[in-house]
């Protein structure tokens, strides 16, 4: 059952399997993200720890319920149909209760239609299309500076299960300093882009990488700085296979407009993309809200 949000339903989304529950440390808890195996990883800490519950066999209902609706569906030793009962968290139901269910639900989708999109773009499209309708207008937790869009891309990129890197370790936002959310180095980067662009590659802002796509996303974040500046930087990251993003206020996208149609920039115009702020804002919400996926 989906957790919904203040004032929205509760919707019955699907099964699974359960393999196993584990507690597992900062350490261990990341591999798993880098692996993909972690819905809309958090950002741990040394010496933290977290309960992950691994399964297969995911099967989505072609019908999802609203939990109000199933006023005629009990377990065998409840006094309570499941549309009264108060659930927030892992609860109970036995196999009279799941078969009520089923008949609510239409069947299942079929597999093939269940596949997430491949890649990161796919998912940004996906997003951006649809979070004005999902989400309503949000602002950014932290004031609109060039470390703190830096510190969010990061963030989004950690709970995404990407590796990422950023060109200013030293640099805080609040009392965070960006390089203790960077998890790659330097030599990190010579090892997936190699030593050809890595010069470049390291005066990008912020960079997510995950091996198993082997796709970079770079960023640059432009505030009050050059936006010709900030393209030059990511046409030199030339050679990969890369997505570029230009992360800047609203009201600056006609200026990048107007550059990225000079013929200097002919190579990265189809790979490069304007993400506002307000954008950003929204990819943060919802990645930490547990929607990220």
């Amino acid at each position: 059952m989906t957790r919904a949000r203040a004032g929205q339903p509760q919707v019955f989304y699907g099964e699974f399997t359960v393999t196993d529950v584990r507690e597992v440390d900062a350490g261990e808890y990341g591999r798993l993200a880098r692996e993909g195996l972690i819905h809309s990883p958090q950002v741990l800490r040394p010496g933290e720890r977290r309960w992950v519950l691994f399964f297969d066999e995911f099967r989505e209902y072609a019908t999802k319920p609203l939990k109000d609706e199933l006023a005629d569906v009990r377990t065998s030793t409840g006094r309570k149909p499941i549309s009264k009962r108060i659930i927030t968290g892992l609860s109970y139901i036995d196999d009279q209760a799941l078969e009520g269910i089923r008949r609510k639900v239409g069947g299942f989708v079929r597999r093939e239609l269940q596949q997430p999109p491949t890649t990161l773009m796919d998912k940004l499209k996906e997003s951006v299309s649809r979070l004005e309708k999902l989400l309503e207008a949000s602002d950014l937790p932290l004031p609109l500076t060039h470390e703190c869009a830096e510190l969010t891309l990061l963030s989004i990129g950690r709970q995404l299960g990407f590796e990422v890197y950023t060109a200013d370790p030293s640099k805080i936002c609040g009392n965070v300093r960006l390089g203790d959310l960077a998890s790659m180095s330097r030599a990190d980067l010579r090892e997936h882009a190699g030593p050809k662009v890595l010069e470049s590659l390291t005066r990008i802002d912020v960079v997510w990488y995950r091996e198993k796509e082997d796709v970079f996303y770079v960023f640059e974040v432009v505030t009050d700085g050059d936006m010709r500046d900030a393209l030059l930087r990511l046409s030199r990251v030339g050679g990969l296979n890369v997505r570029m993003f230009i992360v800047s206020d609203e009201s600056r996208r006609k200026e990048y407009e107007n550059y990225i149609s000079n013929p200097a920039f002919s190579t990265i115009r189809n790979s490069c993309t304007f993400l506002s702020v307000k954008d950003l804002a929204k990819m943060f919400d919802r990645t930490s809200s547990g929607n990220g996926q």
